[in-house]
């Protein structure tokens, strides 16, 4: 088990969280890759957000819902859960291709679901109004200097 790609922001692999510790995730299961082609920094690391089949009790602005049925690689009569607020970083040798229809294939979640996750994400991390914080920062200096910096 050990992927020999280079995955794209939105794949879906396997994650093999043995030797990890509860609370935190502990066992294989698909995960959601959201580092960009392009990392760099550390070599054969990716960032991740695991999924689950069981619905969080409550539901917080950190849980992403992907769609039953949306892709082959989740059982299509539940709902699948994006636990954004377990981000991790994990080492190639813990991933793995996901099967879909039996064979190993390639999934990835659509554009808008990404976008979702990444906003559940930041919600996780405090930093859901990040972009507004950063518009009215742009807009401050750009009155006091009459310039964009």
């Amino acid at each position: 088990m050990a992927i020999t790609f280079v995955p794209s922001a939105g794949d879906v692999l396997m994650c093999d969280f043995n030797g990890f510790k509860p609370p935190e995730m502990i066992k294989l299961r698909p995960v959601l890759i959201l580092s960009p082609r392009s990392r760099r920094a550390v070599p054969d690391t990716y960032i991740v957000v695991p999924t689950s089949r069981t619905p969080p009790a409550p539901v917080e602005g950190w849980h992403c819902q992907l769609k039953r049925g949306s892709y082959p690689c989740f059982d299509p009569s539940v709902p699948i859960w994006a636990k954004c607020d377990m981000v991790t970083c994990v080492a190639a040798p813990r991933l793995d291709r996901v099967k879909a229809a039996g064979r190993y294939n390639r999934v990835q979640i659509r554009r808008d679901d990404l976008a979702r996750v990444r906003q559940a994400v930041l919600h996780a991390l405090g930093m859901e109004t990040w972009k507004e914080v950063e518009i009215v920062v742009e807009a401050a200096v750009i009155q006091t200097t009459g310039e964009l910096l």
